[in-house]
């Protein structure tokens, strides 16, 4: 019996790892586009997270919104939500020679699976403006 627990847990963790990424894409923005706050846009930013909760409130796994792009996974830590999508959109704006980011959407969605529901998929998907604060 603990035996068969077991195995469906390390089974449901195994198939909701594939299920939990957490990506970041960037494209340069048009030519002399600006933000609503006025800015000058470098990036288009997209970033997407994806997680597995039991009975839809338990995270059991989420992607990493501190390392997007990779193999990253955060276990039992609710990280479908603003503040993490906010962490996500900036991760990487060193690299990207930008030092914020404006006009800020969050389009948020899950799923039940089959089995009563017991199992959900939940995400987000926001985008954003790279933009530099001051402008030299």
């Amino acid at each position: 019996m603990k035996k068969s627990i077991i195995a469906v847990i390390a089974s449901i963790l195994l198939l909701g790892s594939g299920c939990a990424t957490s990506t970041l894409k960037w494209t340069p923005a048009a030519k002399g586009e600006k933000s609503s706050g006025g800015r000058k846009v470098l990036w288009d930013l997209e970033a997407v997270n994806n997680g597995i909760y039991l009975f839809y409130y338990i995270p059991i796994v989420c992607g990493s919104t501190r390392r997007p792009n990779r193999s990253d996974y955060q276990f039992f830590l609710h990280w479908i939500n603003e503040k993490h999508a906010h962490r996500l959109l900036s991760s990487r704006l060193k690299p990207l020679k930008a030092d914020a980011v404006d006009d800020v959407s969050v389009i948020y969605k899950s799923n039940g699976w089959p089995g009563l529901g017991i199992f959900w998929s939940r995400s987000f998907m926001a985008r954003g403006k790279a933009v530099k604060k001051s402008q030299k």
